[in-house]
């Protein structure tokens, strides 16, 4: 999609909040992330287009890329493009873990994609579910 030519990279608060979040638990997935958007950033780094889903909504203008390091939960950071289709220009929505599609349910709330009340509320639980039992785990 955007393999060999620059892209520029623009890090929502959202994101830097999941960074800080990811700090405190893998530090080595952050060191990781910075990386890959290094790479993005540079044009040697593909981003993978996202679709639209039932449960997440239109994320058609979303891609992702797979953060994998030893040791550490699958993560993801999903970017949304705006620039002219070819993800030229990319803002960072989400970075987090892959397990429970945690990372593309944040993105829906995030870019206000879930417009039937019931089911944004629905994925607003879920989302809060996931959260609360893996702060339940830290706690241990």
């Amino acid at each position: 999609m955007n393999r060999g030519r620059a892209v520029r990279v623009l890090v929502t608060e959202w994101a830097r909040d999941d960074l800080r979040a990811i700090q405190l638990r893998h530090p080595d997935v952050v060191v990781k992330v910075l990386s890959l958007l290094q790479q993005l950033e540079s044009g040697r780094l593909q981003v993978r287009r996202l679709r639209s889903f039932g449960k997440t909504g239109d994320l058609s203008d979303c891609g992702k890329i797979p953060v994998l390091v030893d040791g550490a939960p699958e993560h993801r950071i999903v970017v949304r493009e705006l620039g002219d289709g070819d993800f030229e220009i990319v803002e960072v929505v989400a970075v987090e873990e892959r397990a429970d599609d945690l990372v593309y349910l944040l993105t829906a709330l995030r870019l206000s994609r879930l417009v039937e009340p019931v089911h944004r509320s629905d994925v607003e639980r879920r989302v809060a579910r996931v959260l609360a039992v893996r702060r339940a785990k830290q706690g241990d």
